[in-house]
């Protein structure tokens, strides 16, 4: 692995209507002021999914906008991290109030939480500012006489994640393809802002709540914390509990300034014929399963943790 900081995914999915998202308003804060409290917690971004990418209609019972329609809607909370102990011990050092505020959560909860690790294999991520910041960012690079830069607004961009199950000897090559792809739709598509690529290599049993049996049955009660146990121990460990998935699991995470910007960018791969052989070749041909995209809409943020991805 890379030096990068690596990045927890809490992945759940959550009744999509009106108590949910005053509890998410409520509740998450205080979950975001808990995790910041250890000096290995690098950053954050809140995603809440309002819709799917259709595929060509290969998945045509979904649409960009469900916001109001999709129930259970997927709810990604990445944490950014300097290392797996760093994030394992902020759970131990944390547990009762972590487990207290997220207890108050589970009248909404339909699936999860699950909580895989990822490595960044790749990033072309600009840095999030706001409308204000813009000026200045144009400025500089005007005065350097370097090309205008991508920007991501805050709160007002469109994220496509897509699920890719890579086989079995064949990451390289998925890697070498996906890179290939992505950076061609950056340079040549309207409106994509900036991708990265990620590998799952393990799941985190405590952020997935994943306990011995005995506190797995008085977790059912809500904020009364069980012992922090887990099956595998008590140990803060400096590597993932969970083994990683097989087939291996990659995440494309792309941003672009608008869902039907995702919409039609993403299209591309079937659309454009150079893009459709660079994709056919470097990432079709590689998968188990996938790719599947869904849409989400940041809904907190705090991403300085990109400055810190080197490549």
């Amino acid at each position: 692995m890379s030096k990068n900081p690596i990045i927890a995914i809490n992945q759940s999915k959550v009744a999509n209507r009106p108590e949910s998202y005053e509890t998410m308003m409520k509740v998450g804060p205080k979950v975001c002021i808990t995790t910041a409290s250890h000096p290995g917690f690098l950053g954050f971004e809140q995603l809440l999914q309002t819709g799917i990418h259709p595929m060509a209609g290969r998945y045509g019972g979904g649409a960009v906008d469900m916001h109001e329609t999709l129930n259970p809607i997927s709810m990604f909370q990445y944490t950014v991290w300097k290392d797996v102990k760093s994030h394992e011990e902020m759970h131990h050092e944390n547990f009762k109030e972590i487990f207290e505020l997220c207890g108050s959560c589970l009248d909404m909860v339909i699936e999860g939480p699950w909580e895989p690790y990822y490595e960044v294999i790749r990033s072309d991520l600009p840095l999030i500012m706001g409308m204000t910041d813009i000026p200045a960012v144009l400025g500089k690079s005007f005065a350097e006489q370097k090309p205008v830069p991508k920007v991501a607004l805050s709160a007002k961009r469109s994220i496509a994640i897509g699920d890719h199950w890579v086989m079995d000897g064949h990451e390289e090559a998925f890697e070498k393809g996906a890179i290939e792809t992505l950076t061609w739709m950056k340079e040549n598509v309207p409106g994509m802002i900036g991708w990265m690529v990620m590998k799952q290599f393990g799941v985190s049993a405590i952020g997935s709540f994943q306990f011995d049996p005995k506190g797995m049955l008085k977790a059912t009660l809500g904020a009364n914390p069980p012992e922090y146990n887990t099956n595998y121990g008590s140990q803060v460990p400096d590597k993932p509990l969970i083994p990683g998935q097989k087939p291996t699991q990659y995440l494309v995470h792309m941003e672009w300034e608008s869902p039907e910007h995702a919409h039609m960018g993403i299209a591309h791969a079937m659309l454009d014929y150079e893009l459709r052989q660079i994709h056919n070749e470097g990432v079709l041909a590689h998968l188990d399963k996938g790719p599947y995209y869904m849409l989400f809409g940041p809904m907190m943020e705090q991403g300085q943790w990109r400055k810190k991805l080197v490549f």
